[in-house]
């Protein structure tokens, strides 16, 4: 069992770094950062989380080697607590991001959304509570098995970004309608996801179920005047 989930952990990490979130072609830059959500923010996710995940690697060496908060002063050790550094960095920017997309839905008050991006947030606060607890190890053992929830936490995280925004930069919608994440059925689910999005058209607000993202312009001049 431990095999096998230390496998499906290894394609997740090793598959992240090709993860391209893209917005639909049809969807136009705004002088207003909102009107561009979630794919804008979805863009800022994927680049944060392909950076964690290759910090994530650089530190499994680390561990691998016992180099993590070593009383050497070799190049080595000083290398391992900066990726230790880094990667709170990185996890705190997308904590941040997903809160600002919370925020958001609250006050559109879209709870779906809401919901969405605070188990985001809270998978993303599970993995900096990790990195704090191999950045405290001072035995390598220890060090070890905070690094081992360290990746499960990862690979938890990159599945619910995945679940949120997956397959929305397939949606081709016609002008004067809206993209919307219509809830997935709990039996469509990926493994691993709590809740997730089937990326759609609607033409009105209503028939919506779960939370909108930007609407298409009827025509190119109201695209240009909404830059």
């Amino acid at each position: 069992m431990t095999q096998s989930r230390y496998l499906f952990t290894s394609l997740v990490l090793a598959a992240l770094p090709t993860i391209v979130v893209a917005a639909p072609g049809r969807v136009p830059q705004s002088g207003r950062a909102a009107s561009g959500e979630p794919f804008r923010s979805f863009r800022l996710l994927d680049q944060k989380l392909t950076l964690l995940s290759n910090q994530q690697s650089a530190l499994k060496a680390a561990l691998g080697a016992g180099r993590v908060n070593s009383s050497s002063n070799n190049s080595s050790s000083e290398s391992a607590t900066v990726i230790l550094r880094r990667m709170s960095s990185t996890t705190t920017a997308i904590d941040r991001i997903a809160g600002r997309l919370e925020h958001l839905y609250q006050s559109r008050h879209e709870s779906f959304g809401v919901r969405m991006f605070k188990i985001l947030r809270s998978r993303a606060q599970a993995v900096q509570r990790d990195v704090s607890s191999v950045r405290r190890a001072r035995m390598p053992s220890d060090a070890s098995a905070a690094g081992q929830r360290l990746e499960e936490h990862l690979v938890s995280l990159v599945i619910q970004f995945q679940a949120t925004a997956g397959g929305y930069a397939a949606t081709h919608c016609l002008p004067g309608t809206r993209i919307c994440c219509q809830p997935k059925r709990s039996q469509d689910l990926l493994p691993g996801a709590q809740i997730a999005c089937k990326w759609a058209c609607v033409s009105s607000t209503r028939a919506c179920g779960g939370f909108l993202g930007p609407r298409i312009p009827q025509s190119s001049a109201e695209s240009r005047s909404s830059k």
